[in-house]
């Protein structure tokens, strides 16, 4: 399947409504990392809409769990999902199919997962069932500019046709690489157009992990492990304004999820609405309640002093960092 008819056939599996859409759903394909990050964008998606999500392993999916992941639940048991993993290794599963009149029958929706083709003993019966299929391949070398578009749309990032090329050039087709360096971008630029000069200057600026890493301990409220990061990414030649970045980012999510649980908003509605992954609100969430919104209005006004100073006068660094992490300490 082209990067293109996966496109297609993922949104329909987004849209709950869509006619083609059936609760018997299979997701194969012979890319691991296109099926986790596949399956986790609609575990995400499912959660935030209440439903419960499931996960069993085909060797262990017999007949007595296909007959609870199918049958109607009481209205007071929460909606849930049933997602098998490695589903054609289960005894029982093709006797199971068989055994179905129809995929409507299925409440309220069964999802079994592969890492390679459908065998011939189940095609037949997925057919006649009408499963939603959708094949998780790697994009073709030709494709993964698209799938550079995609993945920045879903961080929020726009990259100009520079940018584009520049990231690839640096980056690769390593869609796991491509993955990695574009979260850190969202770290850097939320919200912003992303030029070729601004490739040029932060692309790989840090090493895999270390713009969670500082975020994280500031979630941790670990201080002295973030000012040791600090000074550990400039002593090694880093960007001083990709960690400025890093922080600027920290002050506003913080201020944005502050906002909504202020609102009364859930978990989910602020993830939804953040365009942020659920277990990064909650990784949020306890840190924000022993922390007045002041705290992060302050910090972030220090950090947009810094950005201007440090992009005139490139000295002085470390101590515009430190005071910033300073600041988030009260």
């Amino acid at each position: 399947m082209s990067y293109k008819a996966y496109q297609t056939q993922y949104q329909k599996a987004l849209d709950p409504k869509h006619p083609e859409k059936s609760p018997l759903m299979v997701i194969k394909g012979s890319s691991d990392f296109m099926l986790n990050l596949t399956l986790n964008a609609l575990k995400s998606l499912w959660q935030s809409q209440g439903w419960s999500v499931e996960r069993i392993e085909g060797v262990s999916f017999t007949g007595e769990k296909f007959l609870q992941a199918t049958s109607t639940r009481s209205m007071f048991e929460p909606q849930q999902i049933t997602l098998v993993g490695q589903a054609f290794a289960s005894n029982d599963l093709a006797d199971n199919l068989k055994s179905l009149d129809s995929a409507r029958s299925i409440q309220p929706a069964l999802v079994l997962i592969s890492s390679g083709e459908i065998p011939a003993r189940f095609a037949k019966e997925l057919t006649r069932l009408a499963a939603f299929t959708l094949s998780c391949d790697e994009p073709a070398p030709w494709e993964v500019k698209d799938f550079l578009l995609d993945r920045s749309r879903a961080h929020k990032l726009e990259l100009n046709s520079e940018a584009q090329s520049l990231f690839l050039e640096a980056i690769g087709s390593d869609l796991a690489k491509v993955e990695n360096e574009l979260r850190k971008l969202a770290l850097i630029f939320p919200d912003e157009k992303i030029t070729g000069a601004a490739i040029k200057e932060h692309v790989d600026f840090l090493r895999e992990d270390t713009a969670f890493k500082l975020d994280q301990f500031l979630c941790q409220e670990a201080y002295p492990q973030a000012m040791l990061l600090v000074k550990g990414l400039l002593d090694r030649g880093e960007s001083s304004l990709g960690v400025l970045a890093i922080l600027s980012m920290h002050c506003r999510k913080s201020l944005q999820i502050q906002a909504g649980l202020k609102a009364g908003q859930s978990p989910a509605d602020i993830s939804r609405e953040l365009r942020l992954p659920t277990q990064v609100v909650q990784q949020y969430m306890p840190y924000l309640r022993k922390k007045n919104i002041a705290v992060f209005q302050r910090a972030l006004n220090l950090c947009h002093d810094a950005d201007r100073k440090l992009k005139s006068i490139r000295h002085g660094e470390e101590t515009w960092l430190q005071r910033i992490v300073w600041e988030l300490m009260a």
